[in-house]
């Protein structure tokens, strides 16, 4: 990579395939999860990460450029590790804990990819590819707001349920 606009093309490259991979792992994941809501957002978070790519794929139109070969790996590996973890665990509501932790570990790495990939494009003038990242952006971090509530009921839930454990 020669230059700014080689290493912005290679980034956003990375981002598509590892936005295409996960999507893939959370409309699984959303399969088996029991908790309703939190396969409601699960599911809600698959559908995102495929209406994130194809901006991704506006994005590289606008640039009159095609992804270049990705190295996603090492985050097939962490995904299938993930899985693999997931699969171990027996109590509903730890699983879907986990689940929740997981996606929200994904969107808070994501919410860095896309705030360096809207300064990027900004700093390179192209500013309607900006505006589609600053999109994706924004959909991040409405769905961590959107989760955050469903995320600490769950681990209150998890806490009670163990201190009545522990009474009984």
């Amino acid at each position: 990579m020669g230059n700014a606009e080689e290493l912005f093309s290679i980034l956003l490259g990375d981002v598509h395939a590892r936005t295409q991979v996960s999507a893939q792992i959370w409309d699984q994941l959303s399969q088996q999860v029991n908790d309703p809501e939190v396969k409601e957002l699960v599911g809600v978070r698959a559908y995102f990460a495929k209406q994130d790519a194809q901006n991704i794929e506006k994005c590289f139109q606008l640039l009159g450029r095609q992804p270049s070969a990705p190295n996603v790996q090492a985050y097939r590996t962490m995904l299938e590790d993930w899985r693999r973890e997931f699969d171990t665990l027996q109590n509903p509501l730890v699983r879907a804990l986990y689940v929740l932790a997981k996606v929200r570990q994904i969107q808070n790495w994501r919410m860095g990819e896309y705030a360096t990939l809207v300064l990027m494009a900004e700093a390179a003038g192209e500013t309607a590819v900006a505006a589609l990242l600053e999109h994706n952006l924004a959909d991040t971090v409405d769905f961590v707001e959107y989760t955050r509530e469903r995320f600490r009921d769950l681990v209150r839930d998890a806490i009670a349920g163990r201190a009545t454990g522990r009474a009984a």
